[in-house]
């Protein structure tokens, strides 16, 4: 990975204000999706639901595994990362409106699961729709309160840095940020303390409780089929999701911001190699789900499969496996396109618009099992317009009151660049 001189810090940034297209951009997309998902509601309120549900599987995926790749990054003390791990960190703002966007779902919770309407038996201990509710908001809540916790740890020491030149608007803000001060080195070592057992709890939690939301909203559709390995395809697909997020967003800052300079080609190949690598770690998830079913051949595991992989889903399930797969395998292989951001941008979208169908794949199938044509069209656009309205606004919300690149060093980083026989910022590859 690359790393990058200490001695040249990224710039001070925070958004004066939500730029006026991105403003109008946001209403547009809350007002008329809001408008189209009443539509959906009263044309069709079964599908409006299960449109819902699936939507809202696709941008908490994409903004928790953001959030969990910025942790993932402290963890391993990616000091490549220093440029870009505050734009990954400012999905967490999006998390406390994904935990209030759950709430719907238990109200149309009829719509959605099967086993209201018919009780599995043996099953109905733990799939009813009380014990759903206590045990998916105790897990959303749980991975919400330590990424926040996370966040402002990593935030602190920059806030203490900057307070003297925020705007008047932000002076409450950080005043409060900064409570009990201490003196910048002493924050930066407790700071670095916090994160240092934070960041591990945080991912071990994002795990078992994105497990059980694999359970609970993915597996119980289909009451009598289980898999073991459903867990961690879904919350690796996440974050998989949230490094592709992450990717598109430092583009557009990098362009729009004037970043060009902080924001190098050796960190967009970092980003690349990771995008490359998830996307064959998402095939390896996928193949072993695929082989252990397909070998067993029991009835009521190959269901879930045979529902996805014949008519009419089938020519989905492909695009969904080219999307993830094929395509960023083939147009990431070498080392220039992961450096161009127009050529990693560009497979960014396309892992993003593929995960969005893999989300549909894991809801539609099970619940429209006799389909005969597709189930897609302008309902599952529409709901989908309130959510990416309410993502945009949250990391407006975040870029304009916490600096965009993260200033400050920790010891660990510190060391860990003054003692590196690399040359700052570069690497030496072979194209």
């Amino acid at each position: 990975m690359a790393t990058e001189n200490p001695i040249h810090a990224p710039p001070f940034r925070i958004l004066e204000r939500t730029p006026p297209a991105v403003r109008t951009a946001i209403a547009l997309l809350l007002v008329g999706g809001g408008i189209g998902f009443l539509f959906a509601l009263l044309s069709d309120a079964d599908r409006a639901w299960r449109a819902y549900h699936f939507n809202w599987l696709y941008w908490t995926s994409i903004a928790q595994g953001a959030v969990i790749f910025a942790a993932v990054v402290a963890i391993a003390r990616g000091v490549w990362a220093r440029a870009i791990r505050r734009i990954a960190l400012s999905f967490v703002a999006f998390l406390p409106v994904a935990l209030v966007l759950f709430l719907p779902i238990l109200f149309g919770a009829r719509s959605i699961f099967p086993w209201i309407e018919h009780p599995v038996p043996g099953k109905d201990v733990y799939l009813n729709v009380p014990f759903l509710a206590v045990r998916d908001l105790v897990a959303l809540g749980a991975v919400m309160v330590l990424s926040i916790l996370f966040a402002y740890w990593s935030i602190r020491p920059d806030a203490g840095l900057v307070r003297d030149r925020v705007p008047e608007r932000l002076r409450g803000l950080y005043d409060r940020l900064t409570r009990d001060w201490r003196g910048q080195q002493q924050e930066e070592e407790k700071a670095h303390r916090k994160i240092s057992r934070i960041a591990p709890a945080l991912a071990l939690v994002y795990a078992v409780g994105f497990g059980f939301l694999a359970w609970d909203l993915v597996m119980s559709l289909e009451p009598h089929w289980f898999s073991t390995l459903i867990g961690p395809y879904f919350f690796m697909a996440a974050v998989l999701g949230g490094i592709a997020a992450t990717g598109v967003l430092t583009i557009i800052y990098r362009g729009r911001l004037g970043l060009t300079e902080v924001i190098d080609p050796p960190q967009f190949h970092d980003l690349g190699k990771l995008t490359f690598g998830f996307c064959i770690f998402w095939a390896y998830l996928f193949w072993s789900q695929y082989l252990v079913i397909w070998y067993g051949k029991l009835p009521w595991e190959q269901e879930f499969m045979i529902h996805r992989l014949q008519q009419p889903y089938a020519p989905l399930a492909v695009l969904v496996f080219f999307a993830l797969f094929v395509l960023p395998f083939f147009g990431l292989l070498g080392v220039r396109p992961k450096k161009t951001p127009a050529i990693l941008g560009l497979f960014a979208v396309i892992v993003l618009v593929g995960l969005w169908f893999e989300r549909y794949m894991l809801v539609y199938p099970s619940l429209y099992q006799e389909a005969e044509h597709l189930v897609f069209g302008w309902q599952e656009l529409v709901t989908a317009l309130p959510f990416a309205g309410l993502l945009i606004a949250s990391i407006m919300w975040f870029a304009t009151r916490f600096p965009i690149l993260q200033v400050w060093l920790n010891p660990t980083d510190r060391e860990i660049l003054g003692s590196s026989a690399e040359p700052p910022g570069e690497v030496v590859t072979a194209e």
